[in-house]
């Protein structure tokens, strides 16, 4: 089984490449964040007696979470301004680390109630992916260079 949940990051790694491209990065890092959250909390509302089920989703999950991972190191650099850029690259870097050290504690809590840790991890990329629509792409623009918006340098 995890052979399968690693090869599915091959090709959700591979594939974001042409669909940055092709659809932008404002676009692509949303959806992937959206169909990874929404594959959560559905898995969280699927009977235990269905696994084949639920393995389906978790790898479609899995997919899409992986391109949304590759996706978002693009779509940060781009977003920042040149001289803001390595700062805060490593602070979403430190931000994505701290959810993978808080993520096993997450996992304790279904001994609470089964379905809680994945209500937690389905519904934080779900407003992840409602909140990057809010973003501007920056497929094929010029990187930002100072924290000045760009009309007010025109004048």
């Amino acid at each position: 089984m995890q052979l399968v949940f690693g090869a599915v990051e091959i090709p959700g790694r591979f594939g974001c490449i042409f669909l940055l491209q092709w659809f932008g990065r404002k676009k692509c890092q949303g959806c992937f964040l959206l169909l990874g959250g929404a594959m959560c909390l559905i898995i969280s509302g699927i009977p235990k007696d269905l696994p084949v089920v639920v393995t389906m989703l978790a790898v479609i999950g899995k997919f899409a979470i992986a391109a949304s991972f590759s996706t978002s190191y693009v779509y940060s650099a781009e977003l920042f301004p040149t001289v803001l850029r390595q700062t805060s690259l490593g602070l979403c870097s430190m931000s994505a680390r701290v959810g993978g050290i808080i993520s096993p504690l997450i996992g304790l809590l279904d001994k609470y109630y089964p379905a809680i840790p994945m209500v937690i991890f389905g519904s934080t990329p779900l407003i992840g992916g409602i909140l990057c629509f809010l973003l501007p792409e920056t497929c094929g623009k010029e990187l930002q260079d100072h924290t000045e918006p760009a009309v007010a340098s025109q004048r």
